[in-house]
């Protein structure tokens, strides 16, 4: 009896070391279990969340960083686009480049700051930037306009690749974001389905986005010579009438309506009554149409100030070949000829005015003389003849 108590004893220990044992391997197994949970937990909130910070990714590889993630300053003002777009046109920043994503959240900062403190602008001017690291930039979104170009804003949306790409090829990357950002654009319906794509040279005087970007532009689909779509697109947006060559009264188009930059500086007044007029060709392409024209305009006056370092275009007025008068300087204020004082109306010609174009100038300073701004035996310098 004494025998078989100590090994029953033994047992019992043998059953409360088992039992013990047992207890710990489950609390192993649930503590294991609790880890792998909130693995699997983290790892879904971790794809929610990049699923939900961009719904722009689409699946398609291609990554948009917002604003907040460049920590890009809020606009003071924002005007809305008329959604969808037909025109996209392409810049680039004239900046140094951008190989990682540190250094591309620094170059949009970088951006924004000069867009807004040094031009005044209320925020970035580009609605999309493209990194060479492959990566799209929200500037101003798909839904505010860009100020990109004056008056462009309204009817376009604009894409800047970052770096300066006159010497320089963009990165292959590059290329492919800013094609898979417009095929994003198309499929949310920000975008247009029949598109067109300009290079911002084609609207202003610039090199802008370079000459190699711009060579290999030339060979995408949707990239278009003429720039007249977007031009009618303008006129369109600001409801501007069109007159015909035969219409009456004399037709002023405001400056505004030709989308003017404000003169560089302050310019010398225009003494009333004006003694003299002078008639001067611009020396380019001839227009038809006030999409054309007003693009001819607009461009006049870049050239004159960039190229030509005038205050502002140099003509009082300009005809264009679509019938319309074209305010450039306008009554009140003088143009850069060096010892001329008077008025000096422009034909949008390479070398002889139209009849139709003379008879509208000649309206235009008959107007002018029962006004009281032109004298009545003011003196025609005419060299075009």
């Amino acid at each position: 009896m004494k025998s078989e108590q100590p090994r029953s004893e033994h047992i019992e220990e043998q059953a409360t070391t088992t039992t013990h044992t047992n207890g710990r391997h489950m609390r192993g197994l649930i503590w294991l279990c609790g880890i792998l949970m909130v693995l699997v937990a983290t790892a879904i909130v971790y794809f929610v969340w990049m699923m939900t910070r961009n719904v722009d990714t689409f699946g398609k590889g291609l990554r948009i960083l917002d604003r907040s993630e460049w920590l890009g300053e809020p606009p003071t003002s924002v005007e809305n686009l008329i959604l969808p777009v037909s025109h996209v046109i392409i810049h680039h920043t004239a900046t140094e480049g951008c190989e990682i994503e540190e250094e591309c959240v620094y170059r949009m900062r970088m951006i924004q700051t000069f867009h807004m403190k040094s031009l005044g602008f209320t925020d970035i001017a580009y609605n999309f930037l493209v990194g060479g690291d492959g990566q799209v930039y929200v500037g101003r979104g798909w839904q505010a306009q860009g100020q990109h170009i004056k008056g462009f804003g309204s009817v376009s949306l604009s894409i800047a690749f970052m770096g300066t790409f006159i010497s320089v090829m963009p990165k292959k990357k590059q290329l492919w974001a800013a094609r898979r950002l417009m095929e994003e654009g198309v499929r949310l319906h920000k975008l247009d389905t029949d598109y067109h794509i300009y290079a911002h040279r084609q609207l202003s005087a610039t090199e802008s986005p370079g000459e190699k970007l711009f060579g290999l532009m030339k060979h995408w689909p949707r990239w278009t010579e003429d720039v007249n779509p977007l031009f009618v697109s303008i006129v369109y947006r600001f409801a501007i009438p069109v007159r015909s060559l035969n219409q009456e009264p004399l037709r002023l188009v405001e400056r505004p309506a030709w989308l003017a930059q404000p003169s560089v500086e302050m310019l010398p007044p225009l003494k009333w009554p004006v003694q003299k007029v002078r008639f001067e060709c611009t020396s380019t392409d001839t227009c038809e149409t006030q999409a054309s024209c007003t693009f001819r305009i607009r461009y006049l006056q870049t050239f004159h100030i960039e190229s030509l370092r005038h205050k502002d275009i140099n003509y009082n007025f300009v005809v264009g070949g679509d019938g319309n008068v074209y305010v450039g300087r306008g009554w009140n204020f003088s143009c850069d000829v060096p010892d001329f004082e008077g008025l000096i109306v422009g034909f949008v010609c390479q070398s002889q005015p139209t009849t139709s174009q003379r008879n509208i100038a000649r309206e235009l300073l008959a107007r002018s003389v029962k006004l009281g701004t032109l004298k009545r035996d003011y003196q025609l310098l005419d060299d075009l003849n």
